[in-house]
């Protein structure tokens, strides 16, 4: 990632504001302290003083580093609002700078100087996306203010380190996080990003039991247990792919539901449509990509539990609480789908793998092996494609972990999403 720096029009009150800080320092005089309070959207960005009369600017003013925030001799307090794009809190080498993010920023905070970045309260910030990346040298220490995966306060020390969180409208999430720019491999890295911003989180290799008991509620007579062993590690979407993805990659947007915004997920999605945009996305030079085996999609679902639902049991076929708490549903969606990860992760750190949609596997449908396996990958020809997940208008029982859905590969839906896995 490189530091980016704005160019925007200065009106006639900013001017006077840079002519009057400029003979400021010429003078030798102490400038004013202020707060600054960024708001941008589509790369726009206002900059504003407490006091009315001390800088009034339109929409787009001059930001680069010589503004006010690299000349600053003195501590500064510094609050961003409704952010999208890219911010630079930079220039302040040596001194001590306090940021507060409300709101809104879905974007990228480019960050130096010795730097406390203060998170809003998680329970007013549902769905808010922060990647927050240290520009400078580790001779300067960046403070995250807050409790992020149950971590108090982390701190980034080395250059080019980041970390991108998501609230739940309970908890901060890490969702993607790199110690330093020096590491030119992925391997072993809980979480890894492109630049579409699709997040992939490290699955460890292991042994489950794929399927459900005869005694679970609502159980379908597909499910029938074995065991299954993935013995290879690897990286699966922290969430479906959105809609802003998709058309990133595509140029276009084939969605139903276009009003849920370009962080909803992607859908009418046939299974034929998802190998067009992995062979495109792969073209792209940013790793290689492929759909999730049904055994690796179930694996990652589970997140080590062996219940209905990855934070417990079942209770009620068409509604029931623990569903609520981790998925869209028919009792919980209002008929639609929803910006991808708003309800509570599975303990792997995965969004909505119950519920808003369906996403589709690499696998032919057909019936499950006997005993135990190891890394499979379905029938070996078929008609149909597995489908898993259920979508915003299923009930409870098809939400359940266990449960198989199936489509041809030419079906398309404003119920069918994707999710990937990152190979290499």
């Amino acid at each position: 990632m490189k530091t980016q720096l704005f160019n925007f029009i200065a009106n006639i009150n900013c001017l006077f504001f840079f002519l009057y800080l400029l003979v400021s320092i010429i003078l030798d005089l102490q400038p004013f302290f202020f707060q600054s309070i960024c708001k941008a959207a589509m790369g726009s960005m206002t900059v504003k003083a407490v006091n009315a009369d001390q800088l009034i600017s339109s929409d787009n003013i001059t930001i680069s580093r010589t503004t006010l925030k690299s000349l600053a001799s003195q501590e500064r307090n510094i609050t961003i609002n409704d952010v999208s794009g890219i911010v630079m809190v930079t220039g302040f080498t040596n001194i001590l700078t306090s940021t507060t993010l409300n709101s809104s920023h879905n974007g990228v905070l480019l960050v130096s100087g010795n730097t406390t970045l203060t998170l809003p309260d998680p329970s007013s910030a549902l769905g808010i996306k922060y990647t927050i990346k240290k520009i400078d040298s580790s001779i300067n220490i960046l403070t995250i203010s807050g409790i992020i995966d149950g971590e108090s306060n982390p701190q980034l020390s080395e250059q080019y380190s980041y970390i991108t969180i998501i609230s739940d409208g309970s908890t901060w999430y890490k969702i993607a996080q790199n110690a330093a720019s020096s590491t030119s491999s992925y391997e072993n890295q809980t979480y890894i990003s492109n630049s579409l911003g699709m997040t992939f989180r490290l699955i460890p290799a292991g042994t489950f039991v794929m399927g459900s008991p005869t005694d679970e509620l609502g159980r379908g007579s597909d499910e029938a247990q074995y065991t299954v062993t993935l013995s290879e590690s690897f990286y699966i979407q922290t969430t479906e792919v959105t809609q802003g993805q998709w058309k990133a990659v595509m140029g276009s947007n084939p969605s139903v539901f276009t009003d849920c915004g370009l962080n909803c997920p992607v859908e009418q999605i046939t299974w034929n449509d998802a190998q067009t945009f992995i062979a495109a996305l792969n073209a792209m030079g940013e790793g290689s990509y492929t759909l999730p085996t049904e055994a690796q999609w179930e694996y990652t679902a589970r997140a080590g539990s062996n219940k209905a639902f990855a934070n417990g049991d079942i209770s009620n076929t068409t509604t029931d609480p623990n569903l609520d708490i981790m998925g869209w549903y028919s009792s919980n969606s209002g008929s639609t789908p929803h910006a991808v990860a708003q309800k509570q992760a599975n303990a792997w750190g995965l969004f909505d793998m119950h519920g808003n949609i369906f996403e589709w596997c690499n696998d032919w449908y057909g019936t499950y092996p006997t005993g135990s396996v190891t890394d499979p990958v379905g029938a070996l020809s078929g008609t149909y494609r597995v489908l898993r997940g259920c979508y915003w208008v299923n009930n409870a029982q098809n939400c359940r972990l266990a449960k198989r859905g199936y489509g041809n590969p030419d079906t398309n839906g404003d119920s069918l999403g994707v999710r990937l896995v990152r190979i290499n």
